[in-house]
């Protein structure tokens, strides 16, 4: 396996991104124009990595509140608005991440990413952090029949990159992303600083890393 060249996806939030505060601006967006109360950012870290609408519909349960859902819709549909109009303002790539999708390049690594995340907030947000134009693919949750925990999510990103399974391993954040990979059969890597609802110790991830400076000797341990 080490003689073929690497196929890395990554996950987005919370994995190469620091992306909840915008998030959570967004989400206070809408629940001011609903006459709803605001949440902190570590309250909307938690409803993460679903995709917007689940976030929305979350968020508005988890608060006590009541919404239709025609109202649930209208107010998704505001959150993608706002936040494609607004998607860094606070959001911040982590550390280490330039440096390691250089070095992948430099490689010949295929490299892409697998996030629930909708197409619509996921473009706008990798180009104003100059981000774009560094992955061979980018597989949104909107854009497939199965998003992540499934394992097709996965399987089309590698076959959308033109990458090979048997060389490829997931990077993630959080429970949808290592079951995903499980699903898929390929290995998988888990930063220990992302937005896990589990403890990252727990999801079955083949290796942890606690900074991008470990990716290479995690990868490594994986390829063999």
């Amino acid at each position: 396996m080490q003689n073929t060249p690497a196929t890395i996806l990554f996950d987005l939030d919370g994995t190469l991104i620091h992306s909840a505060p915008d998030v959570c601006h967004a989400v206070n967006h809408v629940f001011e124009r609903e006459g709803l109360a605001p949440l902190d950012v570590k309250q909307v870290q938690g409803y993460l990595g679903k995709g917007a609408r689940i976030l929305m519909e979350r968020a508005v349960k988890d608060h006590g509140h009541d919404r239709e859902t025609d109202a649930l819709d209208r107010m998704t549909a505001d959150f993608l608005t706002f936040y494609a109009a607004n998607p860094v303002v606070h959001t911040t790539v982590f550390p280490g991440v330039f440096e390691v999708l250089d070095r992948l390049r430099e490689e010949d690594a295929i490299v892409a990413i697998c996030t629930n995340k909708p197409s619509k907030t996921t473009g706008p947000v990798l180009e104003a952090l100059g981000l774009d134009g560094r992955f061979d693919a980018i597989v949104c949750g909107d854009q497939v029949a199965n998003r992540k925990p499934h394992g097709d999510h996965v399987l089309e990103t590698i076959h959308t990159a033109r990458g090979d399974k048997s060389s490829a391993v997931m990077v993630g954040d959080s429970e949808n992303d290592i079951d995903a990979a499980i699903h898929a059969g390929v290995p998988s890597i888990a930063v220990t600083f992302g937005y896990s609802n589990t403890p990252v110790e727990e999801l079955g991830a083949d290796q942890l890393i606690s900074t991008f400076d470990r990716f290479f000797d995690a990868l490594a341990a994986i390829r063999g």
